[in-house]
């Protein structure tokens, strides 16, 4: 969405709600810094954290799952 269409929706916000609107924005920005903060082992972790992680003790076994 561009932001000219964003900007032109908080012309319709009423006054008494763009304090949340601003707080609102913060999470976003904040929720983005997080995220881009993250990398490829941070990611790798969290995926064994959540059991996504398969592990195989041979190729054998490897290739068998593969079928």
């Amino acid at each position: 969405m561009p932001y000219a269409v964003v900007a032109e929706k908080l012309k319709t916000v009423p006054e008494y709600y763009m304090e949340e609107v601003s707080e609102f924005l913060d999470f976003l920005l904040f929720r983005k810094k997080k995220e881009s903060a993250r990398n490829g082992l941070d990611e790798a972790i969290a995926e064994v954290e959540r059991g996504e992680v398969e592990v195989f003790h041979t190729f054998d076994e490897f290739k068998a799952a593969m079928n």
